[in-house]
């Protein structure tokens, strides 16, 4: 069971695509920083297994994805990991396990069991060469690799059969290259991190949502609105099929654009089309890790200003929580300075603080939730007590944020 000191933090794994197809499952506590630090690991990896298919659920997690977990020397040899779904899990090798005689053979007999198995931060020359015939995967650790030196490794590692993942990937210039050179997968934060496009115009649905954004945020009339809807068939129809099916109005059936404008408000309004911008003019759409990851990081600073108002007048701030928590990426996804498009969506002064220089009340939320992404405890454990969490409860709301983009993201693929 979950206890006051732990939790469970995940990062995307993508394709070749950016559809998230993977979540690596990382176990934190109030004494890590960025990395385990305790003095049983084995202890470690063993709660985040429990807490991931007991206490939180696999579908809580996990949605559709897999679930990449890190496993010591005396995880990999034990009874446990058979109790665990083999679908739905990859087992990790870490780097410092000594590639004996019973790791080969352990390796061996969970490969034929049919568990996927991948080599976690593999270097040149690395000693766990013998394991190789016996791993799915092997996990590229990029800091760690001379670029020159890439495509040979590559060229390698394709030799053994295996899938390549790319980790560690910061940037979209290190995303393009490993995808040039073949690699199969992708980890990092890379597609968090904006590429400025000077001059680039933005497509059709993009522009209609912005106008969209623009006159919720100056209170125009409904009927403009509507219009604005009415323009583009196909958004009007993916707005009432998202707020039918994940939204507010799912306990009503809403079969209009009017229907869906009058029964939700301006704000609640908002909500739906700034995720309506994150999914248009990608194929990939609801499985993108910038919407995935957007739309988690709003609904968990949506529900931590709940519970630090007790769910008590809390409306009002926390729409916004939810809204900066959306557009904290939207840089990124359209390719614009954070600051050009604050002015272009004509954002209030708060929210414009909190984007732009994360200050006042919502830009300190947002550092804090930034900081939970990257499982940096020694940041957020501080300013937990101010929204009235601690590690379990924030654990409680980061399951409920994950369920609730898992079902948003099933109903929008379907």
């Amino acid at each position: 069971m979950l206890g006051q000191k732990t939790f469970v933090g995940r990062q995307p794994i993508v394709d070749r695509k950016e559809r998230v197809v993977a979540y690596e499952l990382l176990f934190r506590s109030s004494r890590m920083a960025e990395a385990a630090d305790f003095d049983d690991a084995a202890t470690a990896g063993f709660r985040v297994m429990v807490n991931t298919f007991a206490s939180l659920g696999t579908e809580a997690v996990l949605g559709s994805s897999l679930g990449f977990f890190n496993v010591t020397r005396g995880i990999l040899l034990s009874d446990a990991l058979e109790v665990l779904p083999m679908d739905r899990v990859v087992i990790e090798v870490l780097e410092d396990i000594e590639p004996d005689i019973e790791i080969i053979d352990r390796c061996q007999e969970l490969h034929e069991a049919g568990f996927q198995i991948a080599l976690d931060d593999w270097v040149i020359d690395d000693r766990r060469k013998p394991l190789l015939r016996w791993a799915d995967l092997v996990k590229v650790d990029l800091p760690a690799i001379p670029k020159k030196d890439l495509p040979r490794l590559v060229r390698t590692l394709r030799q053994s059969g295996v899938t390549l993942l790319a980790e560690k990937v910061e940037t979209a210039e290190e995303f393009g290259a490993c995808h040039a050179l073949g690699f199969d997968l992708f980890q990092g934060f890379y597609f968090a991190k904006p590429v400025v496009l000077e001059g680039a115009d933005l497509d059709a649905k993009k522009k209609t949502l912005i106008e969209l954004l623009q006159q919720i945020n100056t209170d125009a009339e409904t009927e403009h609105i509507v219009q604005s809807f009415k323009h583009d068939a196909e958004l009007g129809l993916n707005l009432l099929r998202l707020v039918n099916t994940a939204g507010t109005a799912a306990r009503m059936r809403l079969e209009t654009i009017e229907d869906a404008v009058r029964h939700l408000g301006l704000r609640q309004l908002g909500r739906w089309i700034t995720i309506l911008l994150y999914a248009q003019g990608n194929e990939s759409h609801m499985r993108s890790p910038l919407l995935t990851s957007a739309a988690h990081r709003g609904r968990l600073m949506e529900l931590a200003t709940a519970a630090g108002s007790n769910g008590v007048h809390a409306g009002s701030l926390s729409e916004q929580a939810f809204l900066v928590g959306m557009l904290s990426m939207a840089d990124a996804l359209l390719g614009r300075p954070i600051e050009d498009l604050v002015i272009e969506l004509r954002l209030g002064p708060d929210i414009a603080r909190a984007l732009t220089r994360r200050e006042g009340e919502l830009g300190e939320l947002l550092s804090m939730a930034e900081s939970i992404e990257r499982g940096h405890v020694e940041k957020f454990e501080p300013e937990l007590e101010r929204w009235g969490l601690d590690l379990a409860s924030l654990q409680r709301i980061e399951n409920e944020s994950y369920t609730w983009v898992h079902g948003m993201s099933l109903s929008m693929q379907t």
